[in-house]
């Protein structure tokens, strides 16, 4: 059994374990106590102890972890499930089970968010999730090669944006479309001008010298201070492949890109092909 659910700077206690929240009964405004959602799933799981229940903490570091947590941090570790500690608002007793696990994901390359809590840091083992370009395998849209292209982008990013660089990473999950990479130039452009570079303009505080060392001369006015939107119009297509290009050439001539390219060729002349009128018998 899995729960979802996410923190952000106004969740609190009443909302992970218990608290009063108001109702209107009879026109008239009364306080209930609830239990939150950790206390439903822990009640789910003693009543279900041959099934494991998890609990996913979404965005878990934007919360105010001592706020939320309170008390639970005693008897969240493994070695102290079924040991009971006091609700101050019950005055129950509260276990959590064995069955229960408790995964939170955190974005580090969020700077305006706080480190997570050193007491609940010490109770979770941490798993590194950065960029995978594996996935992408020959996909190329447009003769540019996904994977390689990420990649030099990236080992640019790491070079030249400087402290906490290697966080910073554009993950892979832009350039993909579900489970699978983007098929088409027009939807990898418009990733690029709406995700990708507000992303390393934020990166970059406005600093056109570093943007352009990352992104490339091509793609970045460093004269007028501001990256040459013009690339994206449909009509500069050639234009702008070129620009995404330029700053890693050894990726131009790749195998993925020559075969995306002689696929693109092939297919517009079927197309073609099929357009022209047959000869009349």
């Amino acid at each position: 059994m899995v729960r979802l659910c996410s923190f952000h700077p106004a969740y609190g206690y009443e909302d992970f374990l218990e608290g009063f929240r108001p109702e209107s009964v009879n026109g008239l405004m009364h306080f209930t106590l609830r239990d939150g959602v950790f206390k439903k799933v822990c009640q789910d799981a003693y009543a279900r102890p041959d099934h494991r229940f998890y609990l996913i903490i979404d965005e878990i570091n934007r919360g105010d972890i001592p706020r939320i947590f309170g008390e639970l941090l005693s008897v969240l570790e493994k070695d102290k499930r079924g040991k009971a500690i006091l609700l101050p608002l019950t005055g129950k007793p509260f276990r959590v089970p064995d069955n229960v696990y408790v995964i939170g994901t955190m974005n580090t390359a969020d700077r305006s968010i706080a480190l997570l809590d050193t007491a609940l840091r010490r109770r979770f083992g941490f798993i590194e999730l950065m960029p995978d370009t594996s996935i992408f395998g020959d996909a190329a849209v447009g003769g540019v090669p996904l994977g390689p292209w990420l990649r030099a982008l990236n080992e640019r990013v790491c070079e030249y944006v400087g402290r906490d660089a290697r966080n910073l990473q554009i993950g892979h999950a832009y350039l993909l479309e579900g489970e699978h990479p983007i098929g088409d130039f027009l939807t990898f452009a418009k990733v690029i001008q709406d995700d990708i570079l507000p992303l390393l303009e934020e990166y970059c505080y406005e600093d056109y010298t570093t943007l352009e060392k990352i992104l490339g001369a091509s793609l970045i006015d460093i004269q007028k201070q501001h990256i040459r939107q013009e690339l994206f119009v449909a009509s500069n297509r050639d234009k702008l492949i070129q620009a995404l290009l330029a700053p890693s050439p050894d990726i131009t001539a790749s195998s993925q890109a020559l075969s995306s390219e002689a696929q693109a060729v092939e297919e517009g002349e079927e197309d073609t092909s099929e357009d022209e009128p047959g000869e009349s018998q």
